[in-house]
């Protein structure tokens, strides 16, 4: 009776560990199909719609924001002016957050110069460690920020997929660039 308790308890703990890995592991997956330009391996990785729409709404966000800095709520022309560029950016980003366009981009920077053309990389030809965050902010949510010793803006959302499924469903585009 004891030895199926303690055969219990070190199951359950195993389950809890890789459920609680999961999600670095998932990471792992995305950072090395990047790292050997494997499009459909990413691909594999991203949950498009969510990541469309999330995408869209940041954008749009910035785009409003910036047509009322810049021509006030009031002005009629700048409220047609944000529907025609809402729904251009509309089709932009579908075109662009989908399995054929991160095919398009895995293969420019497979034909983008390497990083050692970079005259401030190590002239060992070591490359600068990725300095992020990494951690959950809900049971089903995963985060990963960048660190530039400034600001921690923008983010990697992985939502849970079942137990131990992640994917990149979010992306939270930093101010500087979600502003047009």
């Amino acid at each position: 009776m004891k030895k199926t308790s303690i055969a219990a308890a070190m199951a359950a703990i195993a389950i809890a560990a890789t459920a609680y890995a999961s999600p670095y592991y998932a990471l792992h997956q995305i950072k090395t199909a990047l790292a050997e330009r494997n499009a459909e391996a990413l691909a594999a990785q991203v949950d498009f719609p969510a990541l469309r729409s999330s995408v869209k709404a940041q954008l749009e966000a910035g785009m409003a924001r910036s047509i009322e800095a810049t021509a006030g709520s009031d002005n009629p022309l700048a409220a047609l002016g944000q529907r025609v560029a809402g729904a251009m950016l509309g089709k932009m980003v579908d075109t662009m957050v989908s399995p054929a366009g991160v095919v398009a981009l895995v293969n420019k920077s497979a034909v983008s110069p390497p990083a050692d053309a970079n005259p401030d990389a190590p002239a060992d030809g070591a490359q600068a460690k990725a300095n992020y965050a990494a951690g959950y902010t809900g049971v089903n949510t995963f985060v990963v920020r960048a660190k530039d010793g400034h600001a921690q803006e923008g983010a990697l959302v992985l939502l849970r997929h079942g137990v131990w499924s992640w994917k990149l469903s979010s992306i939270e585009i930093a101010t500087a660039m979600a502003a047009p």
